[in-house]
């Protein structure tokens, strides 16, 4: 797999400015989508020279990788945070939702490129998607399987396995980002997020 983060994102300085360069192409992205962004406009905004930009980041791909493998990062310790939290499963599922969806909603909900990132993310960044995709998906059935076994839910009584569930969860909160005339406003979709976690600790409501 190819670097997603400068060779020397050990160093403190490197770390700074790669996280600098990627900030600025995370609102250029959000603003004119990928295809219209080219390296001189991200170089300009994040005020480094061309060179140095090339000195970080191997090309456009380079840049989007980084800035998805850091966003993936950032979700997964939101997510340890309320898998690790002293909640009631119902909760605790509503969070993981929202910590997950939600924040990559809250991030570029207001671009009118958000279906473009959305491809760009399954191409240029298809593995790392996947990889995420699996890990958060694992996280999910890992959290009923424990509520299962403390008695808080009863994972039978919905008729599915808990990764049956966890799938069902998952294609919900992809179809319910988007209404009759394309995405919907953030604080709509968190609403949808509470309601799909609502039937689903429903469906596995111990009797």
């Amino acid at each position: 797999m190819p670097a997603t983060f400068p060779v020397a994102a050990d160093c403190g300085d490197t770390r700074a400015k790669a996280n600098a360069i990627l900030d600025a192409a995370q609102r250029l992205f959000a603003a004119f989508g990928y295809r219209r962004t080219a390296m001189d406009d991200i170089a300009r905004a994040a005020g480094v020279a061309k060179g140095t930009l090339y000195f970080y980041f191997e090309g456009k791909e380079a840049v989007f990788r980084a800035m998805h493998a850091r966003t993936l990062a950032d979700l997964s310790r939101l997510c340890d945070e309320a898998e690790n939290a002293e909640l009631p499963f119902a909760e605790k599922l509503y969070q993981l939702l929202d910590r997950q969806c939600g924040t990559v909603q809250e991030r570029y909900a207001r671009s009118e490129h958000l279906t473009e990132l959305d491809v760009t993310r399954t191409t240029i960044g298809a593995d790392l998607a996947r990889e995420a995709d699996a890990a958060y998906a694992a996280r999910l059935v890992r959290v009923f399987q424990t509520a299962c076994r403390t008695g808080e839910i009863d994972i039978d009584a919905s008729g599915l396995t808990a990764e049956s569930l966890v799938a069902t969860l998952l294609a919900a909160t992809r179809g319910a980002k988007h209404g009759p005339d394309g995405p919907i406003e953030l604080s709509a979709y968190r609403e949808r997020l509470h309601d799909i976690a609502s039937v689903a600790v429903a469906a596995v409501r111990a009797k």
